[in-house]
């Protein structure tokens, strides 16, 4: 049987085979649904056999291999909206090449077991024309990944300079106040307006730097100690009211939750979904704190009012960072850098986060810790 026949006959056992690779060999896609991790391989597989099966002349056969073909929407579009959405899951380079090649070698070696005619000529030359368009269809998925992370970094360095710029310019009025009067009153809103400002640009660097580390493979070093976590808590929620003088945060620990962590990290950890909650719910309102025990783990939530975050972006929260645009208005918000080492710390203790949001219920944060680490 042709190869481009056989990949037809047999896409649902191809794609099995490649999911199988995926979800043993790459990481990032261990948290996602089986529709995400499929994605378009089969519409991928349809363009492979649809490309081996049209005509081609030495010409454009030469103008193929040097990536100078012309192509239709029909013919990028399930490779550029592949490579898209694998960004936005937080892939990178390697681990979307990888799938590309575990594609290859699931047609070949399925075709090889089941259906080559053990004709070398016609077989060569069937190799030579899927190898052709597995490899353009690669290319045009890892340009679509490359320019989109292109964007994302621009429209994130974009946000970083503005969310620097206000505390910037915060600093900047609170010290044209200290100059220009001697009201004690308003040097000391100056000076607290000042002290706030100057908290909010290191978290910000500090985040940056902690992102840099870990995507640099460095790893988040976690050092475990026992912990009350309740006393902890009200200590960090007392810091960041100071510090956001404008927000309102209720706390509602009752009783003590002691466990084996990383005490600094899960300070840093809360404290920048209770960040993210003033910043992204509605100005002046109430920031719900909730701890809990439930089943030996610890039980951490985050709650506010304000703009619901979409289902497709609660899908890819943590692993963008960057930005994610509400498709409905095509706004784009920026959740910071924030939850990406929220997701870190929590899953370097060996738990869990998830995010519920919509506009009648609010949007919360659910954070489950083990009391101790499992041996």
């Amino acid at each position: 049987m042709k190869l481009s026949h056989f990949i037809q006959e047999n896409k649902d056992e191809i794609t099995q085979e490649w999911i199988r690779y995926a979800q043993n060999n790459i990481s990032r896609t261990f948290g996602m649904d089986l529709e995400e991790v499929t994605d378009h391989v089969k519409e991928i597989l349809d363009r492979i056999s649809k490309d081996m099966e049209s005509s081609q002349t030495a010409d454009e056969q030469e103008k193929k291999s040097m990536g100078n073909k012309i192509m239709s929407f029909q013919d990028t579009e399930a490779a550029t909206a592949h490579g898209e959405q694998r960004l936005d899951f937080g892939f990178d380079f390697m681990q979307l090449s990888s799938e590309f090649r575990a594609l290859r070698a699931s047609v070949l070696r399925l075709w090889a077991q089941k259906s080559r005619k053990e004709n070398w000529e016609a077989d060569f030359y069937d190799m030579i024309r899927f190898n052709e368009a597995i490899d353009e269809i690669w290319m045009i998925s890892l340009e679509r990944f490359q320019t989109k992370l292109d964007e994302s970094k621009n429209l994130f360095l974009g946000k970083l300079g503005h969310d620097l710029r206000n505390p910037i310019a915060a600093v900047k009025g609170a010290n044209a106040i200290l100059s220009l009067t001697d009201d004690k009153t308003k040097k000391e809103k100056a000076l607290n307006l000042s002290r706030s400002s100057i908290k909010r640009m290191t978290e910000l660097i500090d985040n940056l730097l902690e992102l840099t580390e870990l995507r640099l493979g460095t790893g988040m070093n976690i050092k475990r100690s026992n912990s009350d976590l309740q006393e902890r808590l009200e200590e960090i929620v007392h810091e960041v009211q100071l510090g956001y003088s404008e927000a309102n945060i209720i706390l509602d620990a009752p009783q003590p939750v002691e466990g084996e962590w990383d005490i600094l990290r899960i300070e840093q950890m809360v404290s920048n979904l209770i960040i993210n909650a003033i910043g992204h719910g509605e100005p002046g309102g109430e920031v719900y704190v909730k701890l809990s025990k439930e089943e030996g783990q610890a039980l951490l939530t985050v709650h506010n009012h304000g703009s619901p975050i979409s289902e497709e972006v609660q899908k890819k929260i943590f692993n963008t960072g960057f930005s994610a645009s509400d498709e409905r208005t095509g706004n784009g918000r920026n959740y910071g850098l924030g939850l990406l080492i929220v997701k870190e710390i929590v899953e370097g203790h060996g738990g869990t986060i998830n995010v519920r949001s919509n506009r009648k219920e609010g949007t919360t944060f659910t954070v489950k810790l083990p009391l101790k680490p499992d041996n």
